[in-house]
C-alpha cells in the first residue's frame, strides 16, 4: 500500500468547498466524497516546526524536543520515514521542511528526517519571485512560476519516479500556502473578485496583515505591497486566501489524476491535512499558536482502498495519530514509544466511533509565546497553563462551537474542569 500525504500550511478547517460554499476546492471536495472527513482534528502544536515534530515522531512536543520553528527533529527518535524505510518503502519529501534552520539554505541529509528522496526548503514566505528548492545533493534550484504550482510540478515528477521503483511508497507534498503572504497567482485571485466573505459570530475586527521574515519584508510596512494589497482589509485577506486554497486544490487535483494516469489510485492512501488553522480575526486574535478552534484546529481527509465513502467522524483526532494510521493501513506493526492511536478501523468503518474514545491534547511550548495545554474530550476544550496546570478556559463545544462563553469559573461546571485536568495529568 502506498501513502500520499497532502499537507497545507496554515489552512483554517473550515476552508473547503463542502464545508463553505463559497470556497471553490472540487477535487478536496471529491478527495471527501470518496474518503472519510473527520471534523474535529486538532494540531498537537499549532505552529509550522513544533507541528513537524509531532507529524513525523508521533510524539507530543514537550517529549520530542521540537519546540521552536527552528528545532530540528531529535536524533535516536525513529522518524515516519524511519519506520517505512525499514519495512522497504521509497520515501520521498517534497515542499515545506521548517526543521533545523531557516531562510533559504541547503538541508543536510542529518536533518531531513531520514526520507531517502529529498527536495525542499527551509522557511520562505514569498510566492511570486525566489522559488528556490534544495535537493539530495545539497544544490539549489531556482524556479520561474507560483511556489504553490511549483510545488504541485515536482510533486507530481516525484510521484512518477517513485512509481517507476517496484516498491511501495510514502510521498509527502507539504505546500507553503495559504499561510502569508497573501499572493495568489492572478487568475485564482480573478475567481474570487466578487466572492461573498464568511465572518463568524466570533469575529472582531483586526488588521490581517503580518510581516515576513525571509525575505524581511520593507519597512515601514505602509511600504510593503502585500500591506498596500490587504492591510486593515479582512474580507480581502480572506479572498486572497480562499483564492491560494482553490490554487492547492488544483494541485490535489493534478496528484489524484496521476496516480489515476499510474493505475495505483486503488493502492494508494490519500491523506490531506494541514500543520494548523488561520484565527483570521475570530476572538480578534490573527494566524496561529492559539487553543482557539481556529489555530489549533486542522482539516483531515482520508482516502484509502477499502475506506467508508462520504463518512463523516465526529469524535476528536490529532496529527500523532497519522504516524500509527499509515503504519496500519500498510499493514505494518506498530512502533512503541508513539503517543497518537491508529485511525485505521474508523476509516475502514471496523469500529464505531463510540470505541474510539481519546483526548487530544495540544500545547505551545515555544519561547516566545505564552505557554499552554489544551485536553478535549468529545464535549469539552479546557486550556490550562503549561506550568502548573491553572485553567483559564473551558468550553461546551456541543453548545458553543465558536467558544463564545468560557466556563471555566462557574460553579457548575467544577466536576468538568476536574475530570479534564485528570485526563490530562494521566497523558
Amino acid at each position: 500500500m502506498n501513502i500520499l500525504m497532502i499537507m497545507a500550511d496554515q489552512m483554517h478547517k473550515d476552508a473547503m468547498g463542502f464545508k463553505r460554499d463559497h470556497v471553490i476546492t472540487p477535487n478536496i471536495d471529491r478527495l471527501a466524497q470518496k474518503g472519510v472527513v473527520f471534523d474535529n482534528c486538532y494540531a498537537n502544536s499549532p505552529v509550522c516546526g513544533p507541528y513537524r515534530g509531532n507529524l513525523f515522531t508521533g510524539m507530543y512536543t514537550r517529549d520530542n524536543g521540537v519546540w521552536n520553528n527552528n528545532d530540528p527533529l531529535p536524533h535516536g527518535v525513529e522518524t515516519l520515514a524511519d519506520s517505512f524505510n525499514r519495512a522497504g518503502y521509497e520515501t520521498s519529501f517534497v515542499g515545506k521542511w521548517h526543521l533545523g534552520g531557516a531562510g533559504n539554505c541547503p538541508i543536510p541529509e542529518d536533518l531531513r528526517g531520514s526520507f531517502k528522496h529529498f527536495i525542499g526548503y527551509q522557511c520562505y514566505n514569498g510566492f511570486l519571485k525566489d522559488v528556490c528548492f534544495y535537493n539530495e545533493d545539497n544544490e539549489e534550484i531556482r524556479y520561474e512560476g507560483h511556489r504553490t504550482d511549483v510545488t504541485t510540478d515536482i510533486g507530481v515528477e516525484r510521484l512518477r519516479m517513485l512509481a517507476d521503483k517496484d516498491k511501495p511508497f510514502v510521498h509527502v507534498v507539504f505546500y507553503q500556502a495559504p499561510h502569508y503572504p497573501e499572493q495568489p497567482s492572478p487568475c485564482y485571485e480573478a475567481m474570487y473578485a466578487e466572492s461573498p466573505v464568511f465572518f463568524p459570530l466570533n469575529y472582531q475586527g483586526v488588521d490581517p496583515f503580518t510581516p515576513t521574515q525571509s525575505p524581511y519584508s520593507p519597512r515601514p510596512i505602509e511600504n510593503d505591497p502585500d500591506f498596500q494589497k490587504y492591510g486593515n482589509d479582512m474580507a480581502h485577506y480572506k479572498r486572497l486566501y480562499n483564492a491560494m486554497v482553490t490554487q492547492i486544490d488544483t494541485g490535489v487535483g493534478r496528484l489524484m489524476a496521476t496516480l489515476e494516469e499510474l493505475g495505483i489510485d486503488d493502492e494508494t492512501v490519500i491523506l490531506f491535512s494541514s500543520d494548523h488553522g488561520d484565527m483570521q480575526g475570530s476572538h480578534g486574535q490573527l494566524n496561529k499558536c492559539l487553543p482557539y478552534e481556529e489555530s489549533c484546529g486542522i482539516p483531515l481527509i482520508v482516502n484509502a482502498p477499502g475506506a467508508k465513502a462520504g463518512t463523516r467522524i465526529k469524535t476528536p483526532v490529532s496529527c500523532i495519530d497519522y504516524y500509527p494510521t499509515c503504519l496500519e493501513l500498510a499493514g505494518l506493526d506498530q512502533v512503541s514509544g508513539k503517543h497518537g492511536h491508529s485511525l485505521a478501523g474508523l476509516i475502514e468503518g471496523k469500529i464505531d466511533e463510540e470505541d474510539h474514545d481519546y483526548p487530544v491534547f495540544s500545547e505551545i511550548l515555544m519561547s516566545n509565546h505564552k505557554h499552554w495545554v489544551m485536553v478535549r474530550d468529545k464535549r469539552y476544550k479546557l486550556v490550562v497553563t503549561a506550568k502548573g496546570h491553572e485553567p483559564y478556559l473551558l468550553f461546551d463545544l456541543w453548545e458553543d462551537p465558536v467558544e463564545m462563553t468560557n466556563l471555566v469559573e462557574l460553579p457548575a461546571y467544577k466536576r468538568v474542569v476536574e475530570n479534564m485536568l485528570d485526563l490530562l495529568n494521566e497523558r
